[in-house]
């Protein structure tokens, strides 16, 4: 019998080629524990793309309007099957946001809740 390195060249590629996919989910180590909010703005743009669901808004504060990013924890086919479409949330809607904050990055944070021009968007699930 002879052996052939290609399955094992194969294989380990995959196995290493996967490793970043693992390292991503380790979200604890990003976002605190406490939830906050009401965050309140304007949205700005959003991406109803994959790997998660960001919506950005501009929120006036103490030293102007800021423009912060608000992803979420679930794709997009996650979403879709809870209501979510890819036009939920327009430019110049109206957003009220609980979340829970990035441990670097003030101006952007993980949704706990939303709320679009007063209407719930379910993340109860």
């Amino acid at each position: 019998m002879r052996f052939s390195a290609v399955p094992l060249l194969a294989g380990s590629m995959l196995a290493l080629a996967a490793l970043p996919i693992v390292a991503h989910h380790g979200g604890a180590v990003e976002w605190q524990t406490d939830v906050r909010g009401p965050l309140v703005g304007t949205a700005t743009r959003f991406e109803f793309q994959f790997p998660h669901v960001v919506v950005y808004m501009d929120v006036e504060g103490p030293s102007g309007v800021q423009n912060w990013a608000v992803t979420t924890r679930w794709t997009p086919t996650i979403l879709r099957r809870h209501g979510w479409k890819r036009d939920s949330i327009v430019p110049g809607d109206r957003l009220v946001v609980t979340y829970v904050a990035h441990v670097e990055s003030p101006t952007v944070v993980q949704m706990r809740s939303i709320e679009v021009n007063g209407a719930t968007l379910s993340l109860d699930f």
